[in-house]
């Protein structure tokens, strides 16, 4: 980032404080108003619940004095039906007063008589009035036929007659005019931006402002019916039914009044306005500022940032088109730049000087390189080009002024057998952590042929990509030349100790026979020494380095199996163990062996041997080497009553050589061993166990 671009991100981080604050009352402000919106819509719900509550009391007296009156007890129609329409003109809020008997028959009417022979026993109000035997709350009724009213939506309410000595012997009803309602719930209790809605228990719609007349008598929706039947008023946030984005307050059906379900709602684009439009006052005086201290901030870097960059933008191009005498000169009020631009003076110094030193280093390397026998070499990954130094170009039997190759002329170079594995070293060098070495074969012009060790490093650039490649050739013919000689004469000496190991096996049967138990320590000596020499013949092979332990297993067990014989059963990963690891386990699994042979599993036809290993990692400590011994079908096994030679030798070696552990468990069935062994004991096994 460049110091303008970080001044202007310091002039942004001086209006943060503000953004920050003006952030953090915006929040304020919004969660005090919600607040404050939710207790309100609740406050003006049950300012809806009271007027309702204040109607529906009044109806009630009327119903009770009704009910009490004489002409309405003996069902006198010629009297109390003209009684009924007086009283209901004198009562816009009542369409009409019915009084009904306990058939459901009308019986007085303020309205117009209905057919006597309807029955109204079907009415909630009727069947709730006598099963309650108290004042109830009907549903929406979208016409009340009992006094003959055209469609017209009202809500009945209706309490039973009783006679003078307490007998219910009918329901008397008004029909309350929802439009009234309506009307009277928009003058007392409607806010400004509000709506009110009123339902009965089923959820129909008995008032709703705004716009009545396309919701009254229609269902709620779904999503507010869940709210019925919660045992206390409260508030939530949704899409009203006229589509408006509301906050809204509810009183369930079980708070009074008891039946109703009342919701009154406030619009949150109009209650959240006032707090919108001075949010966006500070918000615009904020990007003010913002913009202000961006504008002085961009003047001030050009003037003191910018130019001084350029004046030295200007003397470092000249210094890389190699005009060392290029210098930086700034105005003396440049501040800190001046003491930039010196450093960089007197960097420019000190270069004139130091081309002379590398001119100098470069050439000792040269020498250097022409006596080791070595080269250098180098590959552009991105242009897809390479080349060599002079001197590895005489090395590989080239002109010296052959210093530029491809990829085909490498290839041609290096002998037919060891091209593809030295191409697939370099491309894992490319795919992994960039280190390369390989030895290969190369056949020069003349056709002879010379061994080369390369090694190198891949360069890679901030996205991880490979860009160069370079590294170094050596000669190294005359080394594999002594390492071939030093082979012949390891095998040779390796054959000698061969030939004196079987001359002490001859003393000591010829000393021993003299002996009373002969026979017994001569067959147990030989076959150690025998063994001994096997395991020599392993790491003959490998030069003394390493032994396979499966090869060792199996020469082992090998007079034991026979073709296609199942007895014995070997698994285990490939483990490459140094001569100090093979001598001793080569002894120990020479002494099971026999073990087995006389005692156990393999001293009968149906006997079974499995031998199995692996190696178990650990964070905390070096890997093991685990081998389990496992014997079955032999005779029965009983702990011996004391511990022979081979025991003492295995323990030994096992233990005390490789520094393990063994468990031993002489279980009926046949003898097992658990053995374990660490493998970072020897520092060369960790090498030999990745081979």
């Amino acid at each position: 980032m460049t110091l303008a671009r970080r001044l202007l991100l310091l002039a942004l981080i001086s209006v943060l404080p503000a953004i920050v604050i003006w952030t953090y009352t915006e929040v304020s402000l919004r969660r005090a108003r919600e607040a404050e919106i939710h207790e309100q819509v609740i406050r003006q719900a049950q300012l809806a619940g009271s007027e309702l509550e204040r109607i529906f009391d009044g109806i009630q007296s009327l119903l009770t004095a009704l009910e009490e009156a004489r002409s309405i007890r003996g069902f006198d129609t010629p009297i109390c039906s003209p009684y009924l329409k007086s009283l209901q003109q004198k009562m816009p809020q009542v369409r009409s007063f019915v009084a009904l008997d306990l058939e459901g028959q009308v019986r007085c009417t303020s309205g117009k008589p209905s057919n006597p022979d309807l029955r109204f026993t079907n009415r909630f109000y009727f069947q709730e009035a006598l099963a309650k035997r108290q004042f109830v709350i009907g549903d929406f009724t979208s016409g009340f036929v009992e006094s003959g009213l055209p469609a017209q939506p009202v809500l009945p309410l209706a309490m039973p007659i009783r006679d003078s000595e307490g007998r219910i012997i009918g329901v008397i009803a008004g029909a309350l005019d929802l439009n009234w309602l309506d009307l009277k719930l928009k003058e007392r209790t409607l806010p400004p931006n509000g709506a009110i809605t009123i339902t009965d228990r089923n959820g129909v719609i008995l008032a709703r402002e705004p716009f009545p007349e396309k919701f009254v008598g229609r269902n709620l929706p779904e999503s507010a019916v869940q709210y019925f039947w919660r045992d206390k008023a409260g508030s939530y946030e949704a899409v009203s039914i006229d589509g408006v984005e509301r906050v809204i307050g509810y009183i369930p059906l079980q708070v009074p009044p008891v039946g109703i379900f009342i919701a009154a709602g406030l619009s949150t684009k109009a209650s959240f306005q006032p707090i919108n439009q001075a949010s966006r006052r500070g918000f615009m005086l904020i990007a003010a500022a913002l913009i202000l201290a961006l504008s002085l901030s961009w003047l001030a870097s050009r003037a003191f940032i910018t130019k001084p960059f350029d004046i030295m933008i200007g003397a470092l191009r000249d210094w890389r088109r190699g005009d060392y005498r290029a210098r930086i000169d700034l105005p003396r009020n440049a501040g800190e730049f001046s003491l930039l631009a010196k450093g960089f003076n007197d960097l420019m110094d000190d270069v004139a000087e130091r081309q002379q030193a590398l001119r100098a280093s470069e050439e000792r390397a040269r020498l250097a390189l022409e006596a080791g026998h070595m080269g250098t070499w180098w590959y552009d990954l991105q242009k897809r080009t390479g080349g060599w130094s002079s001197q590895a170009a005489t090395l590989l039997g080239l002109p010296e002024a052959r210093t530029t190759a491809s990829v085909e002329d490498w290839r041609g170079i290096v002998h037919p057998d060891d091209v593809e594995s030295s191409l697939e070293n370099l491309r894992n060098a490319v795919r992994g952590n960039g280190n390369y070495e390989d030895e290969y074969r190369i056949r020069r012009p003349n056709g002879e042929i010379r061994w080369i060790n390369s090694r190198g490093r891949v360069t890679f650039d901030e996205q991880g990509e490979p860009v160069f490649f370079i590294g170094i050739f050596q000669d190294i013919t005359e080394r594999k030349q002594a390492d071939d000689q030093q082979r012949f004469f390891l095998d040779e000496l390796n054959h000698r100790v061969k030939n004196t190991l079987a001359t002490v096996q001859s003393i000591a049967a010829q000393t021993l026979r003299s002996t009373n138990d002969t026979a017994q320590f001569k067959e147990a000596f030989e076959g150690r020494l025998l063994a001994l020499s096997k395991t020599h013949n392993l790491l003959t092979r490998k030069s003394w380095r390493e032994a396979d332990l499966r090869e060792i297993v199996e020469q082992e067990l090998a007079p034991y199996r026979k073709t296609g014989d199942t007895r014995v059963s070997i698994n285990g990963p490939k483990v490459n163990l140094p001569a100090r690891y093979a001598i001793n386990l080569g002894l120990v699994v020479h002494e099971l062996v026999t073990n087995a042979a006389k005692y156990g599993g393999l001293s009968v036809p149906s006997g079974h041997l499995d031998v199995l290993w692996s190696i178990v990692p650990a964070e905390d400590r070096a890997p093991h080497l685990r081998l389990h011994w496992t014997e079955s079908g032999g005779p029965p096994v009983s702990p011996p009553k004391r511990q022979g030679f081979g025991s003492r030798l295995i323990k030994r070696s096992i233990e005390g050589e490789l520094e393990g552990n063994m468990v031993l468990n002489f279980a009926v069935e046949g003898v097992s061993y658990d053995i374990s062994v660490p493998l970072m004991g020897d520092p060369r096994l960790t090498e030999a166990m990745h081979r």
